[in-house]
């Protein structure tokens, strides 16, 4: 309709790319027979009719319409135009890409049950571009933190407390003086590091698993869980042995050729400049750990929750004026009331013994543990500029094969070298500390009960509880709020009152714990409206 073959006089214009692309080619006098033809040879007509002046000043004036240039697309790039094309294949799994990505909506419209879950990118569309996936995920994330908090935090009571456990627990079960034996470890600096280590093992263990089976995860549409398997930025291969190389040729290739690891960086992965920008969330993680162990090991249950009541209003301090986060009405006020109605259920209603030293430590580890979180949010927001260039856009997993909603590369490979960096320079700080406290020379000298089987299987069983409470909160946090990774405080210490004490406690210590879980759900229902308002639940 509005072709220019169809209007009564020629097009005076030309398209710009011929003037930037061949200014200096000869006039056609002939119309062509095609549409982008004809605009040509009107183009030429209506020029030909100029002055030889005419026609110079043109060319020399004309401001062409079409910039070109290598500026970023507004869609995400494609695979092949990355800059890192020819090495991206295997580096978040080692399945090799195809090279052409099916039409996703017809594959997985083949796909019924629970295949339409696991293939065509059916499960990472499901929980991450729905509002009832999204829910789902953070509830499953929720209920995953708390309830390995809840475990830990018993784990630690048995390996702490074995002694209090047996006098007090011996004639209602079994159970715990079969678990825990009649000995005591009071030592929590170096319980905390053996946790440290574990929970680095496991980083380990759990980045390469993520990337044997990266074709599962890929194909169910979960590509931002794997780790990468080489970093951001490859370096030079590196030649070891020949054809014949042998044993200790393959550990040191694995050792000192920079791939695997956590982070995708090698086994001993350490850039100086992203040490330097996660130090300090390092050193509030170990500063977190220290006084919480402290408190946790020298005073009851009631007075450990007592004393670090405080978390919740102070987390609300800091994601306020430290994270620039506006909360609502709802969210505050359901916060303090179940913060105040939680310390009404753990006042003591006899007298018992408490150490300043307890009380000061938990004191101090709840500034910590609020701060933790915000800190966590900041540092892999600065991870992810990081790795994006200026004026670049985020881009996609070139080995997926299907529709990925679960996060971008960057996105993922900032979460892994946060994983790995925070679990590695806490080791490096922690380490002197546990040193210079005098805590191994004493369990060397005095304690026999390094022997013993029970006590390893739970310092074990403790360690991997350290490492599933680690790297959920980074998730949580990434996912949700720093505010909302912080109040699980408050319902894993609901759960852990009545439960510790054997469901005999005071009148009003029950009253305060119901009307706390009450907050609890509240405080869930403010956070759903307030995420609905920003748009979070996509």
């Amino acid at each position: 309709m509005f072709s220019p073959r169809n209007t009564e006089s020629p097009n005076p214009f030309r398209p710009a790319v011929q003037y930037l692309v061949s200014p200096g080619r000869p006039r056609s006098n002939h119309r062509q027979s095609s549409s982008s033809g004809s605009l040509d040879s009107d183009g030429e007509g209506a020029r030909s009719r100029m002055p030889p002046s005419d026609c110079n000043e043109l060319r020399s004036a004309s401001i062409p319409l079409i910039i070109i240039s290598g500026s970023a697309s507004p869609a995400r790039r494609p695979p092949d135009c990355s800059p890192n094309s020819d090495t991206d294949d295997d580096d978040w799994g080692d399945n090799p890409s195809s090279t052409q990505q099916p039409f996703f909506m017809q594959d997985r419209a083949k796909f019924t049950g629970w295949r339409r879950f696991m293939y065509g990118g059916g499960a990472g569309q499901f929980f991450f571009n729905t509002p009832l996936g999204w829910q789902l995920y953070i509830g499953i994330l929720v209920l995953w933190l708390g309830g390995c908090q809840i475990g830990l935090t018993i784990m630690n009571r048995i390996i702490m407390w074995s002694g209090y456990l047996q006098e007090n627990y011996t004639s209602h079960t079994n159970l715990i003086p079969l678990i825990a034996g009649v000995y005591k470890f009071p030592y929590p600096l170096t319980t905390a590091l053996i946790q440290m280590l574990i929970t680095h093992g496991c980083l380990l263990l759990s980045a390469y698993i993520t990337r044997w089976v990266s074709p599962c995860l890929n194909s169910a549409g979960l590509s931002g869980g794997v780790a990468p398997s080489r970093p951001w930025q490859t370096p030079p291969a590196v030649k070891f042995g020949g054809k014949n190389a042998g044993f200790w040729d393959h550990v040191s290739r694995w050792t000192a050729y920079k791939t695997g690891g956590i982070a995708g960086g090698g086994l001993f992965e350490f850039d100086l400049q992203i040490a330097k920008l996660v130090l300090p969330c390092a050193v509030i993680f170990v500063a977190k750990v220290v006084l919480s162990n402290l408190s946790f090991a020298y005073a009851q249950l009631q007075i450990y929750i007592l004393a670090r009541i405080a978390i919740v209003p102070l987390a609300l301090f800091f994601t306020y004026f430290l994270g620039g986060t506006q909360h609502s009405v709802s969210a505050i006020s359901s916060a303090l009331t179940a913060a105040l109605t939680l310390a009404i259920a753990t006042v003591p209603q006899t007298s018992i013994q408490v150490t300043w030293e307890s009380v000061a430590a938990g004191v101090f580890s709840s500034i910590f543990v609020a701060l933790y979180p915000v800190q966590l949010q900041r540092t892999y927001k600065s991870l992810v500029a990081s790795l994006v260039p200026q004026g670049d856009l985020l881009g996609t997993f070139p080995s997926s094969t299907s529709p990925d909603f679960s996060g971008t590369r960057e996105e993922a490979c900032a979460y892994w070298r946060l994983l790995h960096y925070i679990s590695l320079l806490s080791i490096l700080i922690f380490t002197p500390i546990v040193i210079l406290s005098g805590e191994l020379a004493i369990i060397w000298r005095n304690y026999y009960i390094l022997d013993v089987f029970f006590h390893w299987l739970m310092v074990l069983s403790s360690g991997t509880g350290s490492w599933a409470v680690f790297w959920a909160t980074i998730a949580l946090t990434r996912a949700t709020s720093p505010l909302t990774t912080a109040f699980l405080f408050v319902p894993r210490a609901a759960f852990l009152l009545p439960v510790m004490a054997r469901l005999r406690i005071p009148a009003y210590a029950w009253v305060g714990i119901v009307v706390s879980w009450i907050s609890c759900a509240w405080f869930l229902m403010a956070r759903r409206r307030d995420g609905r308002e920003l748009g979070r639940l996509r």
